[in-house]
């Protein structure tokens, strides 16, 4: 068994999801995902933030440690996902249809095991207001992946600044080895959160802030699958990986402890 669907444990291909679920047409859906149960208390914290927002039931904390536990077997990503089913008026305006909740594994994969090389899509600006709580409205980041000139890419905010890529977040590091980060309209990115702690720990400065250009010494993206993934270069703009490394080196010893 490799998901927990609905209060019954099942094989991830006998769940079935109708195409008239409010999750599917509407997108009224939240998730998260993690490696193993690495920073659980961090993913835990934004899923019950999540589904707060999105007005879903909150899984109990223990409960969902006891089922992720049956679940794992090895190296994985955990899936957590909540979303609306079909009203019984199907009507697009009744929002009591029922709430499903899904967890499911999949074995581990990275991101990239090189350095990457990142583009910019100027004109799909991410959609303002509520980026910051997990969603599956991904359109304009498909649309940049399938855009891209390169490895991935990222979009920016509608009023023009960096934002962030399909399932990343990115950071710069300017000349005084200061660490940036998009502030606005970004996922609370726990891979970005962990960041920032190594940050300080290490006397690092490391700020969130609107910015519009790219021209930095380093970068690298954020995520649950990659951890620090170094960015060999954005439209020609090449960058060393000096700072990026020694953050990395920490962020994968507390990944591998």
């Amino acid at each position: 068994m490799n998901s927990y669907f609905d209060g019954q444990y099942m094989p991830l291909d006998n769940v079935r999801i109708s195409p008239l679920d409010f999750g599917f047409i509407h997108s009224q859906a939240t998730y998260d995902v993690m490696r193993g149960l690495t920073f659980f208390d961090k993913h835990y914290k934004r899923f019950s933030e999540n589904c707060e927002y999105y007005k879903f039931p909150v899984p109990d904390k223990d409960e969902l440690l006891q089922i992720i536990n049956k679940l794992l077997e090895g190296d994985m990503f955990v899936w957590l996902i909540a979303w609306k089913g079909t009203p019984p008026s199907g009507s697009p305006r009744d929002l009591n249809g029922p709430d499903h909740f899904l967890v499911y594994t999949k074995p581990y994969y990275s991101l990239a095991a090189e350095p990457v090389t990142v583009d910019i899509i100027d004109d799909l600006p991410r959609s303002p207001g509520y980026q910051e709580n997990k969603n599956f409205s991904w359109i304009e980041l498909t649309r940049a992946q399938q855009m891209c000139q390169g490895d991935t890419a990222i979009v920016r905010s509608v009023d023009g600044y960096i934002n962030e890529g399909p399932g990343f977040g990115i950071c710069f590091v300017d000349h005084g080895d200061h660490v940036w980060t998009p502030r606005t309209d970004v996922l609370n990115s726990v891979t970005v959160e962990v960041v920032g702690e190594i940050c300080k720990k290490e006397d690092i400065v490391f700020q969130r802030r609107d910015f519009r250009h790219h021209q930095f010494k380093e970068c690298f993206l954020c995520s649950t699958s990659g951890g620090i993934t170094p960015v060999k270069q954005i439209r020609g703009h090449a960058y060393t990986h000096q700072l990026t490394n020694r953050i990395k080196n920490i962020y994968d010893g507390l990944v591998s402890s």
